[in-house]
């Protein structure tokens, strides 16, 4: 006789039905993880994009007008700018985004919406007689309204740069 019999067939069953539950398991592991890299990715960039920015602002500025004095801290930061166009850089936190503002033009975000600036701080460390040196620290997220941890991604940054001029 040619065939099956009904234990046979329910060990074939269950096998096969273990075998597919670790392939899931695995598949969406890597899906999971694909997600947790590309929240990463987007927060590094945004962290990059604002920090080269504001970098690029203060090398080519004339003067640190805010933070003033030298040790004082603050969650924005003004530059004077040799060119006449530009007279003042802002940089600050407005809506959970890093926006800079131009002279007298409008400010703009220099993150997206799908992080969060969780902290933006300035320090002057200028001494006398010295260009300036302005110290920079910043914390962005991801985006995460559900609480997912495949989401959650956070990246803290400090850095200092000094005036050219």
């Amino acid at each position: 006789m040619k065939g099956f019999t009904l234990v046979e067939l329910i060990i074939y069953m269950g096998i096969i039905g273990v075998i597919l539950m670790v392939a899931s398991t695995f598949a969406w592991q890597i899906i999971l993880g694909n997600i947790k890299v590309g929240a990463y990715r987007e927060v590094e960039q945004n962290v990059s994009f604002a920090m080269e920015k504001i970098t690029t602002a203060v090398r080519n500025s004339s003067k640190i007008v805010e933070p003033e004095e030298p040790g004082d801290e603050t969650d924005y930061l003004f530059l004077r700018m040799p060119d006449p166009a530009k007279t003042l850089i802002k940089f600050k936190i407005s809506d959970g985004k890093i926006t800079k503002s131009e002279g007298a033009a409008g400010s703009y975000p220099l993150t997206t919406d799908l992080v969060r600036v969780a902290n933006l701080k300035f320090t002057n460390l200028s001494y006398e007689d010295t260009p300036g040196t302005v110290k920079i620290e910043m914390t962005i997220e991801h985006v995460n309204p559900a609480g997912r941890s495949e989401y959650e991604a956070e990246i803290h940054l400090e850095n200092s740069i000094s005036l050219r001029y």
